[in-house]
């Protein structure tokens, strides 16, 4: 009998190596699993868990030791939602700029948040000059914490994710996005292989020179097709191995949310 193969994809970011175990669609006798209506709740939790997967290969892919998580702070008068995000464009256009006198271009990620908090803004920026922040940002205080050099920023992808989960589709919302970014970001590529089943139902094991982070370690059923998944994330813990992209596999687009009526679930394909 024909050992079962499954799908793994991989991506390289930064000091980061991204993993994901999944059978195919179907059983293990070809027929396709059956189709089920999730609850809202499932389905926001699976967009949830890929808006995170995605910013943290951004994160990892752009951003390291010398960048900074800034949050941005109003003082005494917190502004609309409209009137924030064109306060937040004007800082990042005068920051750019006088980053650019330095020979740096500016490279962001930006969150803002608005629920059960003073509205503020999260940046994450390729420069620690508080300084230098400081002094284009004149509407309220201003905190920064820098990257460290481990390259995991799971748990910061986690956080600028939750900010944001329950706002950035209401009305009130004025970007209707998680988040936005510069366009210069190098953006993480996904390769998919067959490899052996035994790696979806063993305990992961790290390539020479990495380690894993035991919590990205997660085990799920998808809401629409109940397929098993396995994803978890490898750590150098020296130099990385010198390749941008996984040399294996085919390259795929990264799994992005969707937003599926039940009429539509049948033309749903995971592969």
């Amino acid at each position: 009998m024909a050992e079962q193969k499954i799908i793994r994809e991989t991506c390289v970011a930064g000091r980061m190596i991204d993993h994901i175990l999944k059978l195919p669609t179907g059983n293990h006798r070809g027929r396709r699993g059956k189709r089920v209506n999730p609850s809202s709740e499932k389905v926001q939790k699976n967009n949830d868990r890929i808006a995170e997967r995605n910013l943290r290969r951004l994160l990892a892919a752009n951003f390291g030791y010398g960048s900074g998580h800034f949050t941005l702070t109003y003082g005494d008068t917190a502004p609309g939602n409209a009137q924030a995000k064109k306060d937040l464009e004007c800082f990042l256009k005068k920051l750019r700029r006088d980053l650019r006198k330095e020979g740096i271009e500016l490279k962001y990620i930006a969150v803002t948040e608005y629920e059960n908090h003073r509205i503020h803004h999260h940046l994450v920026i390729n420069t620690v000059n508080v300084k230098a922040v400081n002094d284009l940002w004149s509407k309220g205080w201003i905190k920064m914490s820098a990257l460290d050099k481990t390259g995991n920023y799971c748990k910061l992808a986690s956080y600028l994710i939750k900010e944001t989960q329950k706002t950035f589709r209401t009305e009130e919302s004025a970007h209707k996005r998680r988040y936005s970014t510069s366009r210069n970001l190098v953006k993480p590529v996904v390769k998919r292989e067959f490899v052996s089943g035994v790696e979806l139902f063993d305990d992961p094991k790290p390539m020479p020179g990495y380690y894993i982070d035991q919590d990205s370690v997660r085990r799920y059923e998808h809401p629409f097709t109940k397929v098993e998944h396995l994803e978890y994330v490898e750590i150098a813990l020296d130099t990385p191995r010198k390749y941008k992209v996984w040399p294996r596999g085919k390259k795929v687009k990264a799994e992005s949310q969707r937003t599926i009526r039940n009429d539509q679930l049948d033309l749903f394909e995971e592969f």
